[in-house]
C-alpha cells in the first residue's frame, strides 16, 4: 500500500560497508521508498558514510552520551528516535529491534504500528561473551547477574512494543520461544534485504580495474570483518595454497582486508560496496568460510555479479538456496580446496550455479523484502 509515512529506525548513517549492521536497513528504507512511501531513517551521528538511497531522507538524532559505552547505550538510542517519530507515521520499523521502548505505546489511537526486524538477541550475545570472560569474584559475578537482568528487561520492552516481527533467520522463533515466550504467531520469516550501487561491470573490465589477467582463474575472498580470524582469512588462503598447483596462474584476491604477501594472493583492504561488487564481477568463485556463523550478504552480491559461491558450514541461509550454491560441510581447507578445484575444474557446473545463484539473490531486493513486510503487518491486521 503505497503513499505510507514511514520512519526507519537505524544504528548508523548510510553506510559505505555492505557488512556494516545499519546496511539492512537503510536497504530496507530504499525499498520502501521505491515503492512509493514517504520514507525517513532515524540514526545517530557517525562518520561520514555512502549517499542515502534515492527517496530518504536521513535524520540525525542526538543520544546523549549519559555511559559512553555502556552495555546499554541501544536504549538511549531508543529513547531519542522515539522523540523524534512523525505524529503522522503510519508504520515505525526497527531494524534491528535493539533494547528499549519507543515509548509510543500511550499515544492515541491510530497510532504508527511497530515493526521489529530481529536479527539476533542481545540476551544471547551478552550470554556469550559472558562465559568467554575468565571466573571472576562474588562482586563481579554480582554487577554481571545486573547486567544480564538489565538487558532482557530493555530487550524484552522492545519485543513487547513491536506489534509484529520479522526474522532472518531459521533458529530464531526457538530461540524467542524459550527465552521470552514470544508465539509463532507473532513471527513472520523475511529475508535481510541487500542493496547494492546498480553498478554492472563486465568480467573484462572488472579484471582491467583491479589489474588481473583476464585468462587465469581467479578465486574472490570477501571478508565480513576485518577480524581475520573471525572471518576465516586464513583457512580460505590455505584452501587456495592447496588447490593453487593444480591451476597455473590462480589468484586469490581478498576484500575488506589486508592479506599477507605471497604467490598469487593480493587484497583490496576498502570496505565499501564498489570494491566488493567490483571483485565478485572479476571472479571465477567466491569462497566464504567465516568462524562467526550468521547471514552473509556478500553471498548475494556476489551471486548478483555471476559469480557462483562455496561457502562453509558458518555461513546461514535465511531462505533454503536449493542449488545456488555449493555447501561445505567443514571448515578444513583441504575440503575447501577440494570444492574449488572441482568447481574449477567444471565450467558447467559454474554456469548452472551462476545461473541459479541469480535467481535466489532476487528474493533479497530491498523492493521485495519492503513488500513481504507490508505483507506481514497486513496479514495480520486482517
Amino acid at each position: 500500500m503505497p503513499g505510507r509515512t514511514i520512519d526507519v529506525v537505524a544504528v548508523g548513517p548510510c553506510p559505505r560497508d555492505p557488512y556494516d549492521p545499519a546496511a539492512s536497513a537503510w536497504a530496507l528504507a530504499a525499498g520502501f521508498a521505491a515503492g512509493g512511501d514517504t520514507v525517513r531513517v532515524l540514526h545517530p551521528s557517525g562518520p561520514e558514510g555512502a549517499e542515502p538511497p534515492e527517496g530518504v531522507l536521513p535524520t540525525i538524532v542526538d543520544v546523549p552520551l549519559r555511559r559512553p559505552g555502556a552495555l546499554v547505550s541501544g536504549a538511549f538510542l531508543t529513547q531519542a528516535a522515539g522523540r523524534r517519530i512523525r505524529p503522522d507515521a503510519d508504520l515505525v520499523v526497527r531494524d534491528p529491534f535493539g533494547l528499549g521502548r519507543l515509548g509510543l505505546d500511550s499515544r492515541r489511537s491510530g497510532g504508527p504500528t511497530v515493526v521489529g526486524v530481529v536479527h539476533r538477541l542481545e540476551l544471547v550475545t551478552y550470554d556469550a561473551e559472558s562465559s568467554a570472560r575468565p571466573s571472576s569474584s562474588l562482586f563481579e559475578r554480582v554487577d554481571t547477574w545486573r547486567d544480564r537482568r538489565t538487558v532482557r528487561r530493555l530487550e524484552r520492552g522492545a519485543l513487547d512494543e513491536a506489534q509484529h516481527l520479522v526474522y532472518d533467520s531459521p533458529e530464531l522463533p526457538e530461540v524467542l520461544a524459550r527465552e521470552y515466550g514470544i508465539s509463532a504467531g507473532r513471527l513472520r520469516p523475511v529475508p535481510p534485504s541487500v542493496r547494492d550501487r546498480g553498478l554492472r561491470w563486465t568480467r573484462e573490465e572488472a579484471r582491467q580495474e583491479m589489474h588481473l589477467p583476464l585468462d587465469v582463474p581467479v578465486v574472490v575472498a570477501p571478508l565480513a570483518s576485518e577480524d581475520p580470524s573471525a572471518s576465516g582469512a586464513e583457512r580460505v588462503r590455505e584452501a587456495f595454497r592447496r588447490m593453487r598447483s593444480l591451476f597455473a596462474g590462480a589468484r586469490l584476491v581478498v576484500v575488506g582486508g589486508p592479506a599477507p604477501s605471497e604467490p598469487g594472493v593480493s587484497s583490496w583492504i576498502d570496505r565499501d560496496s564498489a570494491t566488493f561488487e567490483r571483485a565478485f564481477a572479476a571472479g571465477d568463485v567466491a569462497l566464504l568460510a567465516p568462524s562467526a556463523a550468521g547471514f552473509d550478504p556478500g553471498v548475494i552480491l556476489s551471486l548478483r555479479a555471476h559469480c557462483p559461491v562455496i561457502v562453509g558450514p558458518g555461513v546461514r541461509f535465511p531462505l533454503d538456496p536449493g542449488q545456488a550454491v555449493r555447501t561445505v560441510p567443514s571448515n578444513d581447507p583441504a575440503e575447501l580446496a577440494a570444492a574449488l578445484a572441482e568447481l574449477f575444474a567444471d565450467s558447467r557446473e559454474r554456469r548452472e550455479l551462476a545461473q541459479a545463484g541469480e535467481r535466489y539473490a532476487e528474493r533479497f531486493r530491498p523492493e521485495r523484502v519492503a513488500a513481504m513486510v507490508s505483507d506481514s503487518v497486513a496479514h495480520a491486521a486482517a
